[in-house]
This record gives C-alpha cells, structure tokens and sequence, in this order.
C-alpha cells in the first residue's frame, strides 16, 4: 500500500512488516557465507529490520568435520568469520540498525541455521545462493532445501546467476571447445 500524501517513512515500516509476515514478532536472520550476495542480504536484512523495528541476528555457520571434535578450534575458519561478520557489522551500523554477530560451530549448516531462528524468536531468515554452472541446474546442495523445510518462519531465498566467466566456461566444455 503505498500512501502519496503520508511520509515515507510510514510506507517503508508498512514495507518491512509486511515482509516479515502479518502479526510477525519476530527479528530478521541474516545468513553470511561468503559469497558475493553476503553484502546485499545484509543491506537487505538491515533495511526490513529498521523499517520494523527490530533487531537483525547476522549468522555464519562453520561446519565441522565428524572426524574433530563439535568444539575444536578451526582458527582459519574462525578468522574468515570474523572478516565475513565485521564487514556486516559495518554495513548494519551504515543502516542505522542494530544487529547481533553470532559466529555458530555444528556439524551440518542447515540445522543450525533453523536453530538460531527459532532461539532468536526470528520471523524471517535471508539466505543466498549464487548459482554453479559445473552443477546441475536444480541442485541446492543440502543446507538450502533443509532451511526451507525446517523454518519456523517465512525464509526469503536469494539466487544469483554464476558469474560470467564459469558460464562460458561450461558452455565451451559442453560443445567440446577448449
């Protein structure tokens, strides 16, 4: 609904709460992975969170290994992390919105993710995917599907196209030109 002769900032909260979901209470989830959609879902997540007025929980998962302990210290991982949650931090502080960085340790992603929506009373969770030419078309690896199965809210998925270069890459591969 859009108001011509009421204020813009009555439209962008009607915006963000609609976004959330009617009634929705809840706060926004922002999954960071690292990949190029990383800055975009957080501005994203920032911008509905603001208009709400509510809180953004920005989220990076590290997966590990069956073969390490569930508390090992992975110091490489931890440190891309940090980088991965600073930047959004920075961007959530550009925004205007107040944000939370939470850094999680699990087996797999998608049972964390949906776990940290539900202890956070979360009433969206944005998650990227930037798409891979060498896969095959409808593959969404594991944490995607199990995330949109397994929310206990309204989960907006985010898809970019793979980047140029590995699409004319596989296409070259696929008529056999090298």
């Amino acid at each position: 609904m859009v108001h011509l002769w009421g204020s813009k900032a009555k439209e962008e909260t009607a915006m963000s709460k609609s976004a959330l979901g009617e009634s929705a209470t809840g706060d926004v989830a922002v999954v960071l992975c690292g990949d190029k959609l990383d800055s975009n879902l957080v501005y994203l997540g920032c911008q509905m969170a603001k208009g709400a007025k509510r809180k953004v929980h920005l989220v990076h998962v590290i997966e590990v290994p069956r073969a390490l302990p569930l508390k090992a210290v992975l110091t490489e991982e931890s440190e891309r992390a940090d980088r991965l949650l600073t930047g959004a931090l920075s961007i959530a502080e550009k925004v205007g919105c107040l944000a939370v960085a939470e850094v999680v340790q699990a087996r797999d992603a998608g049972p964390a993710i949906v776990d940290e929506a539900r202890d956070h009373n979360c009433a969206l969770i944005l998650i990227g995917l930037v798409r891979n030419c060498q896969k095959a078309q409808y593959d969404l690896g594991k944490t995607v599907p199990y995330v949109l199965s397994n929310a206990p809210c309204r989960v907006w998925l985010v898809q970019d196209p793979a980047n140029q270069s590995q699409s004319q890459q596989t296409q070259q591969q696929t008529v056999g030109v090298h």
